[in-house]
């Protein structure tokens, strides 16, 4: 068991296990250790047991029968420690040796998730008598173990307190009490689990779980707690011992808890900063810090510096964090905002630029390119001096500024929101894609660096001087105006159903939108702008400016749906209501059209559209019209109809659909025969056999001898009987027959693909491997196609 507690690695961040039983992995890496005591102790019962008349007299035959089962148990085969331990409890009742049983046999059928009978064997050691207490502290842990798997808490609580004040094994108690306070502390408790806590740091156990104690200290402090100069005194000690380096990022986040609980946002944040920037190694705290910052941003609002946070939580943050997919949303829905607040600031610019005498244009054009000319300079300088291609500024404005290139020079994004200092910090450590600098050409890759030339400079200088590439995106003629124009004010509609729709920002929402009415006298988004105004000023409460946009839309739009839909709030429902009927009657002309009613089909179409001429399944109508009218006379009608409606609806998708169709008609083909498997039935409670398919060159008698040895070592209690038959050209078939129902043979089944001794190379072979009632083994040897069987075991077999 050293081996398997060497090899756990603990996550502190969760409640940590009471006990240690590893991953499927870390099973498999002792599975032959396993093996071996299973081989040993099956020994010593077989040539020292001295049962005589069921009274076993040697002494080391029970605690043999323990290692058996506990073998098993660590190798999670659970099917076959489970009857262990119910024999040695039923076996030795005299020895103390049953409790220990009936222990593992309650931690079996947890892991197997029987809860009812873990209970049941709790209850009965409750019931029993002169319970040695060595097995007490043990008992009581088990029942904790218990109630965390059912999450009852509070319950474990009360176990474990228990649990603790009979426990004397330093380390096991150590443990013991850690979980403790991290359950106080999911109850809410905080100042019970920092007073455990403490004594747990008291008892000096090994670093990583004392350092983790003091981190749950200020981690589960609350203000109504009292005082934390204690939990940021001992944080702040621990930050200044170098052996806590690699643990600073962790430390900050717990100091930037402590100023949460105290309300002191401003100190929070800075904490949290510092938790990015010291982070060595650890990307889950990484994204854990970048996610709450990303969360206060939001909460104030400013998007800008969110969205930045949130995509650099998404990007460190595992892929099974809890809900990761709504972080994920809220981090796209940022960029789009962000995306349209870049389009408004560039386009905006640019005009103003297209505006300037062409002498200021010229200057200005002329002061860019020196400092991009200086900046390079610099930048090849500090290249030369340190042998680095990049500074943390400048990974900070990779990822956060507008000017790079791809985009526009004019515009300076440092001057907005992201200029904050400790904001540009965080960014130097993010992760970068392989060659990202070769999309940028203003750095250079270390690896490129030595091989960088007087040409590749020349040519990064010429570029640069390119007077013609900076005013390519300028608006000078009328037509780019508008094209800008059109830019904009798409820009600033979307802006504010983002704001509205996703960040639930109403007020945040109406600037982008008077920006639409008050600059754009023609615009495709007009009339929607203005009822979405008149909607948001409601929501708001602000009366008077809903009421100026509902009577601007009565006045100068009253046929418009949006002066209908505020005349009568149940037009839309109205108009939602004749959708459904069009789509009932759609769907009886469908109906009549598969019965081969073509005739009732082409008259339900007809009535529908004199009823409903201007309807959303109008072409959906006509072209059921069109099939129905061909395929109530011949191939070649059929061909006709299609391509008069094709002729006319091309375009749609119901157009295109028609075309294939035409093109089917058209082209003769031989129809493909279709072989229906057997018609297998579902058996639960009949008779079954286990099959395994191999191919017809493979060793069929080493093979049957490996099941054999399987059979020996694993099922030695059982008689199974195993023979092949060759089932086609290329397969045997080996049989393993039989159980008596399909719970027996999918036991059998799990246990066969689980093992990794007896088994190792047929389970690494890939071989079809599955269970079979008696009756559709016939049929699957008449039939002989196994991916056919294997979907209907599929459907019907909880595999």
């Amino acid at each position: 068991m050293a081996k398997l507690e060497d090899s756990h690695k603990e996550n502190y961040r969760e409640l940590l296990p009471l006990y240690i039983y590893g991953t499927e992995e870390e099973a498999q890496a002792i599975q032959g250790d396993m093996e071996t005591v299973i081989k040993k102790c099956s020994r010593v019962i077989e040539y020292h047991s001295m049962d005589i008349k069921g009274k076993e007299y040697c002494k080391w035959i029970d605690e043999s029968w323990m290692l058996i089962g506990k073998a098993y148990f660590f190798e999670k085969n659970y099917l076959e420690a489970r009857p262990i331990f119910t024999f040695v409890a039923k076996k030795f009742k005299d020895s103390d040796t049953k409790f220990e049983a009936r222990l593992w046999l309650v931690r079996t059928f947890i892991e197997m998730e029987n809860f009812e009978k873990a209970d049941e064997v709790i209850r009965s050691i409750v019931n029993s008598k002169n319970m040695p207490e060595e097995y007490l502290p043990e008992f009581k842990a088990t029942r904790a173990h218990y109630h965390i798997k059912l999450e009852e808490y509070d319950k474990a609580i009360l176990e474990l307190e228990e649990a603790i004040l009979v426990q004397k094994k330093k380390k096991v108690l150590t443990r013991w009490m850690f979980i403790l306070g991290q359950l106080y502390a999911m109850q809410g408790e905080t100042i019970r689990a920092n007073n455990i806590y403490k004594e747990v740091v008291k008892k000096h156990p090994e670093y990583e779980m004392e350092f983790w104690a003091q981190m749950n200290r200020a981690l589960s402090y609350t203000a109504d707690d009292g005082s934390s100069f204690d939990i940021k005194k001992v944080l702040l000690k621990m930050l200044r011992d170098d052996k806590n380096i690699e643990y600073q990022d962790k430390l900050y986040y717990a100091l930037s808890e402590v100023y949460e609980a105290e309300g002191e946002e401003d100190k929070q944040v800075r904490s949290l900063v510092q938790s990015t920037v010291t982070s060595v190694d650890d990307d889950y705290q990484k994204g854990l810090s970048f996610l709450t910052l990303a969360e206060l941003y939001f909460a104030r609002p400013e998007y800008v510096p969110a969205q930045a946070y949130y995509d650099s939580a998404v990007t460190y943050l595992p892929k099974e964090y809890p809900n990761r997919a709504e972080i994920e949303n809220i981090q796209l829905s940022l960029k789009e905002l962000v995306d349209k607040m870049i389009i408004i600031r560039t386009e905006d610019s640019l005009q103003a630029l297209a505006k300037l005498p062409e002498h200021e244009l010229e200057a200005l054009i002329d002061e860019i390119i020196e400092q991009k000319i200086a900046d390079e300079e610099k930048r090849r300088e500090a290249e030369q001096g340190s042998g680095q291609s990049s500074t943390s500024e400048g990974a900070f404005a990779n990822e956060t500024s507008i000017g790079v290139k791809g985009q526009w020079y004019f515009y300076n994004s440092r001057s907005l929101e992201y200029g904050k200092s400790e904001f540009k910090k965080v960014w130097g450590g993010r992760i970068n894609e392989d060659n990202w600098r070769r999309s940028d050409k203003t750095t250079i890759a270390i690896d490129e660096f030595e091989s960088f030339n007087e040409g590749a400079i020349d040519s990064t200088l010429t570029e640069i001087s390119d007077r013609s590439s900076y005013l390519k995106d300028i608006p000078f003629t009328e037509q780019a105006m508008a094209a800008s124009n059109e830019k904009l004010e798409q820009a600033y509609y979307d802006l504010g159903i983002i704001y509205k729709e996703r960040m639930s920002d109403n007020r945040k929402a109406v600037g982008p939108w008077r920006n639409i009415i008050f600059r754009f006298d023609t615009s495709k988004n007009r009339m929607p702008t203005l009822y979405q105004l008149y909607r948001t000023y409601h929501n708001l409460g602000n009366t008077d400016s809903a009421n100026y946009f509902k009577n601007y839309i009565l006045y100068r739009y009253p046929e418009s749906d949006y002066a209908k839909i505020i005349k009568d709030p149940n037009y839309a429902k109205n108009k939602s209501d004749v959708k459904k009927v069009v789509e009932q009657l759609y769907q009886k002309a469908y109906q009549y059209y598969e019965m081969g009613y073509y005739g009732a089909a082409i008259n339900k179409v007809d009535e529908t559209l004199k009823d409903y001429p201007e309807n959303e399944l109008k072409v959906k109508l006509l072209y059921l019209k069109a099939l129905s009218e061909g395929k109530d006379k011949s191939k070649e009608a059929l061909i006709k109809s299609l391509e008069v409606f094709v002729a006319k609806y091309g375009a749609t998708a119901e157009g295109q659909d028609g075309k294939k169709r035409i093109e089917i008609l058209t082209t003769e083909k031989k129809e493909a025969v279709n072989i229906l498997p057997p018609k297998y039935t579902y058996e639960p409670r009949a008779r079954h056999l286990a099959v395994l398919i191999v191919p017809a060159e493979k060793d069929i008698e080493s093979i049957k001898g490996s099941i054999s040895n399987y059979h020996k070592a694993y099922h030695a209690t059982t008689s199974y009987d195993i023979s092949s038959v060759l089932l086609d050209k290329g397969h045997f078939m080996v049989s393993i027959k039989q159980f008596k129902d399909e719970d027996a043979a999918f036991d059998y089944y799990n246990g066969f693909k689980k093992n990794r001794s007896s088994l190792k190379e047929i389970n690494a072979s890939g071989y079809d491997f599955f269970i079979i009632s008696y009756t559709n083994y016939a049929l699957f040897f008449q039939d002989k196609r196994t991916n056919e069987y294997l979907e209907f075991m599929k459907k019907h077999y909880e595999l």
